[in-house]
């Protein structure tokens, strides 16, 4: 597994949105030991919690709804307080419910959009203000920035760059990011502040178990049958691990990516190339 570098994030301040489990948990980890501050936004404070009291380090965890834009805007005020700013911005969180096309209804194509867009979209749009706020007045003025003066990584998936009959309104939502990846980017380049997604693959966590159990059933399949399938489509021949997904998250955050923005990554074995 690719291996933290000491060091690397030293003295920054990041918010990992969903990073209770899975994904986001494996990333707050990686930018803890590389020396970053790192908040846990979380939809369950349970997880939040233990995995803020896990990863010690002085990570912090703040439950929050990123579906609610005043709760972004509170946590946002908050970390500035207690942290004193904020330098990377990781727009994790995220839902889904696998079904058929056919069969999704207008609530769950609403509770999927007003995670997986609206919410991603309103936390970087007030990060962003905070990270504007955070440069010299100077700075601002001139409409070109030295350095970078944030990075913002939004997270994707390989299902925002193909349809999926079995994940419609989720495939939607992850189109959508990198279309608001590349306006952020466009927006926030006269401040040099960086905005990238990540496309992340197979990954297995509790939202892949639950995309097995499903379509295993859906197919007649054992449990696990679903996603071994996946995984023998992948030219890799394996899944990602959270740390995968972590190491290429820390480079978006690093001074080596500082001449890159408005890109989608994929992280995925191979399987969209595209």
């Amino acid at each position: 597994m690719p291996a933290p570098i000491p060091g690397r994030h030293a003295g920054k301040v990041a918010i990992v949105t969903g990073a209770g489990q899975g994904i986001g948990l494996g990333i707050a980890r990686r930018l803890t030991a590389e020396g970053a501050r790192v908040v846990i936004a979380e939809y369950n404070r349970a997880n939040a919690e233990a995995a803020a009291a896990e990863i010690g380090g002085g990570a912090v965890a703040y439950p929050v709804d990123i579906g609610e834009p005043d709760q972004v805007t509170q946590m946002v005020s908050d970390v500035v307080q207690t942290c004193g700013r904020i330098d990377f911005l990781i727009n994790n969180a995220g839902v889904n419910k696998t079904q058929y096309m056919l069969d999704v209804t207008p609530d769950d194509w609403d509770r999927v959009q007003r995670v997986n867009q609206k919410g991603l979209f309103f936390c970087l749009q007030t990060v962003a203000k905070q990270m504007i706020a955070q440069i010299p007045d100077e700075v601002k003025a001139a409409g070109k920035a030295p350095h970078s003066y944030g990075k913002i990584v939004n997270f994707s998936s390989v299902a925002g760059r193909s349809g999926r009959p079995y994940a419609a309104d989720y495939s939607a939502s992850k189109w959508a990011v990198i279309s608001i990846t590349q306006s952020a980017a466009l927006a926030l380049a006269a401040y040099n502040i960086n905005v990238n997604a990540i496309c992340p693959g197979l990954v297995p966590t509790p939202m892949w178990t639950d995309i097995d159990r499903v379509q295993a059933a859906r197919f007649g399949l054992d449990q696990g049958g679903w996603m071994q399938k996946s995984i023998d489509a992948i030219p890799l021949k394996r899944a990602a691990q959270p740390e995968d997904i972590a190491a290429a998250v820390s480079f978006l955050c690093s001074t080596d990516a500082d001449y890159i923005t408005g890109q989608a990554l994929n992280v995925d074995g191979g399987i969209e190339m595209n």
